[in-house]
């Protein structure tokens, strides 16, 4: 065998180790993800209890401990501040149903930059300071909704009873 014929052949072989690789990866990337689906939880990170894992891409962000607080009634609506700037704190938020809410969320970066929640229809950039979210009481039925960071890395809950 020639040794640009050996060189070819090793060559192909690397790259057909690095292909399987990525396959690999990504069949059990999906599987997490299809399992969290069908559970309704995202899918918790090695080493983490599934309760909020730590954002891997800022290392700790979000610390995996439940964090409760509950919103203040002042005069019309319900209040309460969550701190954004390393994972969620409060990351359990408790309001009353049908009472008007807004959550502030401080300002953050990195993973934490934006906030979200599907379940309440709310997107928000946190960089240039703290932003309020405003929940109207229509939509504060009783239930659990989810928020998360933009990355969907770092994850909160609102129970409204």
């Amino acid at each position: 065998m020639s040794a640009t014929t050996t060189k070819h052949l090793r060559t192909a072989l690397i790259v057909l180790i690095a292909v399987l690789a990525f396959v690999a990866t990504y069949q059990v990337a999906e599987a997490a993800d299809r399992g969290a689906q069908a559970t309704g939880t995202p899918a918790a990170l090695p080493g983490t209890d599934g309760a909020s894992p730590a954002c891997a891409c800022c290392g700790n962000s979000g610390t995996g401990e439940t964090i409760e607080g509950a919103a203040t009634v002042e005069g019309d609506v319900q209040r309460i501040s969550v701190d954004a700037t390393n994972g969620y704190d409060p990351n359990v938020i408790r309001l009353t149903a049908g009472v008007p809410a807004e959550i502030t969320f401080s300002q953050a970066s990195g993973c934490m930059a934006q906030v979200m929640s599907e379940d309440l229809g709310f997107y928000e950039d946190l960089t240039g300071g703290p932003k309020t979210i405003r929940i109207e009481a229509a939509v504060l039925q009783p239930g659990e909704y989810s928020f998360s960071c933009g990355m969907q890395m770092v994850f909160g809950t609102i129970i409204v009873e």
